[in-house]
């Protein structure tokens, strides 16, 4: 588990409560917009409104006496060094707390990608798995398929990875429905795969698998109807709507 991951077995735990009164479209369009407000709310609560106020209303004035200025262009660059003053300073004050507000977002971002992501087929559905190097062969188990791995579940779908002379080189349950299975990595601080780790000392770099995606949109291309479509668009309403009433610059 990252540290990103921290928020999610909390999630977890709510989004099932919810799902007892809500289909996973109606969740997920207020994880997203909450997300939303509370990055926007965060944003609010760090960011120095008064002094953001007081550079608008300073860049405003600046504006229009550039829009006034009638003389030659040569003339204008101190208004137009002016404008871009005001607004490095205002950039310098806005990064930190807009880098701060969009922790919570990606946290939830990260639990929203599996959570909502991907699904494991059907039973008897056949699953597309390529690993690498080429050398390695590796293949989809669904639960109950074949003997588990000793301290396994066979009740978990598994995928078994076999090198040329067909011994296996990897074997390992999917707890999570992820797409990929991978060596930990350096970023896996950050963010972990729910799924664990390919071993280290092992052959196989990396496997990725054909798991079907879960669909919110009844129309549109497929890459339409995915989580991240519902999930943009219920974070960009709620964050405009926070931004408006609380008049947050």
């Amino acid at each position: 588990m990252g540290v990103l991951d921290l928020p999610g077995p909390l999630l977890n735990g709510l989004d099932h409560v919810l799902g007892l009164v809500a289909p996973a479209s109606v969740r997920l369009a207020l994880w997203s917009a909450l997300g939303g407000a509370l990055s926007m709310a965060l944003y609010r609560v760090l960011s120095p409104q008064k002094r953001l106020a007081e550079l608008e209303a300073k860049a405003a004035e600046a504006r229009r006496a550039l829009d006034a200025h009638e003389g030659e262009f040569a003339e204008a660059w101190p208004l137009i060094g002016q404008m871009l003053r005001l607004s490095l300073r205002r950039l310098r004050l806005v990064l930190w707390p807009a880098l701060a507000a969009a922790v919570p977002m990606i946290a939830l971002l990260v639990w929203l990608s599996t959570a909502f992501g991907h699904q494991f087929p059907p039973q008897g559905a056949s699953v597309g798995a390529v690993a690498h190097p080429g050398t390695i062969t590796a293949r989809f188990v669904p639960a109950g398929g074949g003997m588990p791995e000793e301290g396994g579940s066979q009740a978990l779908p598994r995928v078994l990875a076999v090198d040329g002379d067909d011994r296996p080189v990897a074997d390992m349950p999917l707890t999570a429905p992820v797409t990929t299975l991978h060596k930990r990595l350096w970023w896996n601080v950050l963010i972990g795969n729910p799924a664990g780790y390919l071993p280290d000392d092992g052959p196989t770099e990396r496997i990725d698998l054909d798991l079907p995606k879960r669909q919110y949109l009844p129309f549109g291309p497929d890459w339409l109807r995915g989580w991240e479509t519902l999930f943009l668009a219920a974070a960009l309403l709620s964050s405009i709507a926070i931004k408006m009433a609380f008049r947050i610059r």
